[in-house]
């Protein structure tokens, strides 16, 4: 009998181990899902929300692995998406807009801003207060800038004759040292990245002419994601921007310990106050609509947009809203 009860305490020892084993072996087997996140640019202040909610363990609780980084130019990094290189992508809507109605097989899934922080800069002595004072003056154009890319349009949207502005092609990296040694008149900069870092350096206010106000309203911070992979991994797609939406949520709650959070992830170490400021512009121009998920994309931000770079030539063919964004991946 005694032998009876201990093989009966083994049997139910046994089914109990069974029970339990098989989802615990499994959730430790399971390996966190690798995934990259590759900018259209260098690290910059603009990028702390997804930092923070790397630092913070956001990604890491969605059972994600996620790796961030720098990219080389908002058309080097759509081509990649498009063909299979990179599962997502972060820049500009507005490329992306333009990428997608070239065919490109990619989709925004977040838009976090319906307004790119964008201007056109010069020293105080050089006279830039409306659009047509860009004529006649030396513009610094780089391959991938959103502002050289869209040149056009603004040209068509102002009246300006596109011709009589000097435009000097050069690598990204000289645009500023040409700028400050005055070989170039004007810039373009994004208020969330080299404004600050520039007025910090030189200790000058710099002439700002923000595109926006002058009818190019273009879709900024974006997530943008291969069609392909979105449809094969939607969980995926939704545990991604579950938790960069927590991230921007801290750092519009609390912009300077973004930047210090941020800071430790810089390359090359930044200012203090610079990284500060890029956040601060980053926060205020984040798209958060009451009662939507953070990244909400509103039909009417995407047919003014659209219907702006049609008019202008920024695209040749409109297709259905549907094929540039998505809110499916939201909650």
């Amino acid at each position: 009998m005694r032998h009876q009860r201990h093989r009966l305490r083994t049997i139910v020892a046994a089914g109990a181990l069974l029970l339990v084993c098989p989802a615990s072996q499994q959730a430790a087997a399971q390996a966190p899902d690798k995934l990259t996140v590759r900018f259209t640019w260098k690290l910059k202040g603009e990028y702390a929300p997804l930092f923070v909610a790397l630092d913070k363990g956001y990604y890491k609780a969605e059972g994600l692995d996620v790796d961030l980084a720098e990219g080389s130019g908002a058309q080097t990094v759509l081509k990649l998406l498009a063909g299979g290189n990179e599962k997502f992508g972060y820049g500009p809507a507005v490329s992306a807009a333009q990428a997608i109605s070239q065919g490109l097989p990619v989709k925004v899934v977040a838009l976090y801003q319906t307004r790119a922080p964008m201007g056109v800069i010069s020293f105080p002595d050089v006279p830039l207060r409306t659009p047509k004072d860009l004529e006649g003056k030396k513009l610094a154009i780089s391959v991938g800038e959103t502002f050289g890319d869209m040149l056009g349009p603004f040209c068509r949207i102002n009246h300006i004759d596109i011709d009589k502005i000097q435009r000097i092609q050069m690598d990204a990296s000289a645009r500023s040292t040409q700028f400050l040694t005055r070989k170039i008149d004007v810039m373009s900069v994004y208020l969330s990245n080299e404004l600050p870092q520039l007025e910090k350096r030189v200790g000058v206010k710099f002439n700002l002419l923000s595109v926006s106000d002058f009818g190019l309203n273009l879709l900024g911070a974006s997530m943008i994601v291969a069609n392909a992979f979105a449809e094969q991994n939607p969980e995926t797609v939704k545990k991604l921007l579950r938790a960069s939406a927590k991230g921007y949520r801290d750092s519009m709650a609390a912009p300077k310990e973004a930047a210090r959070l941020m800071a430790k992830y810089m390359k090359v170490p930044e200012d203090p106050d610079v990284l500060e400021q890029q956040v601060a512009a980053t926060v205020v121009s984040t798209n958060a609509p009451q009662g939507k998920p953070l990244g909400w994309q509103d039909s009417v931000d995407w047919q003014s947009n659209l219907s702006l770079l049609k008019e202008t030539g920024g695209i040749a063919e409109l297709k259905d809203l549907g094929a540039y964004y998505s809110n499916d991946y939201l909650q």
